[in-house]
């Protein structure tokens, strides 16, 4: 299974893209989520929504979450891809969030740092 993590940004989209199409290829699953502070954002389940249509046209199989960070958004993300034993997480440079790195954001940066899997990084 693939995890990619998305929060709705025009590159978060581009990353589900990609695992998609990742997915499709290597005949696995992949799983959407969005980290949020408390369940049932509006925003979030748009976003999801909107994710697994598009992994879905382009063949994918796909399942959604709505992940409530408990800490951080990067440890929720960490957390999710061990519990759900993903091969690897994709998720885009930077997001909605504040400006962290101009290359790279934080979120991604601190996902970077600390997984035990590989992480696809999409620009």
């Amino acid at each position: 299974m693939i995890l990619v993590s998305t929060d709705g940004s025009e590159l978060s989209d581009k990353a589900v893209v990609t695992a998609a199409k990742l997915a499709k290829q290597l005949g696995t699953e992949m799983l959407v989520i969005t980290v949020v502070k408390a369940k049932g954002a509006e925003h979030a389940i748009k976003t999801l929504e909107e994710a697994k249509e598009t992994a879905e046209k382009l063949g994918a199989k796909c399942e959604t979450e709505e992940v409530v960070a408990n800490n951080t958004i990067p440890e929720a993300i960490l957390k999710t891809a061990q519990e759900k034993h993903v091969r690897f997480i994709v998720m885009a440079s930077r997001g909605l969030g504040t400006l962290g790195s101009l290359f790279i954001g934080s979120t991604t940066q601190q996902v970077l740092a600390k997984a035990d899997r590989p992480v696809l990084v999409v620009r």
